[in-house]
């Protein structure tokens, strides 16, 4: 018998596997069980997807919709905001895997462009040229920190003037 022997992490399940549909040359990259609804986190090239506990798709969404991750390690909690400030999710991923290593090399390679600026509130306000990593295309988002409200003329003019630049920098 070996003095060092490897570990191998059990296959994703088939059912789950079967519950995230994959377009063309989509693969799945990494998944973690989620201790607290039994349901999966699974990360694939294009997309983060959540299968629940009775291997139906909960939801599928592209990685240019995530907006950050964060992990805490001491919980083995992992978040994620949403773009479009949508519910945030939460997971305890208990078992080790590459859902976090995997969540943040997605996100950093969606984001073409950003620039922030703060808003009369002293919040940071985002406009971001991101990448949909299926298609290629490029998506503008404009995303308010909390109080922020992109309706006041001033940060609307201001988000508009940023995105024009970075549309003029990607050659839009």
């Amino acid at each position: 018998m070996a003095l060092f022997e490897r570990r191998r992490r059990p296959a994703l399940p088939s059912d789950v596997r079967a519950a995230v549909p994959l377009d063309g040359s989509e693969s799945v990259l990494a998944w973690a069980r989620d201790e607290l609804s039994g349901g999966h986190v699974v990360a694939t090239t294009h997309h983060l997807a959540f299968v629940a506990a009775d291997d139906t798709l909960a939801w599928r969404r592209p990685w240019h919709d995530a907006e950050t991750g964060t992990w805490q390690g001491e919980t083995s909690l992992l978040t994620v905001t949403w773009a479009d400030r949508g519910p945030a999710v939460q997971w305890r991923l208990t078992e080790p895997s590459l859902v976090q290593q995997t969540l943040r090399e997605r996100l950093q390679a969606s984001v073409v462009l950003s620039d922030e600026f703060r808003a009369p509130n002293r919040r940071t306000v985002r406009v971001v040229i991101r990448q949909d990593l299926a298609t290629g295309a490029l998506v503008e988002q404009t995303i308010p920190g909390r109080g922020v409200d992109l309706t006041d003329p001033r940060v609307a003019a201001e988000a508009a003037a940023r995105l024009a630049r970075l549309r003029s920098e990607v050659g839009l």
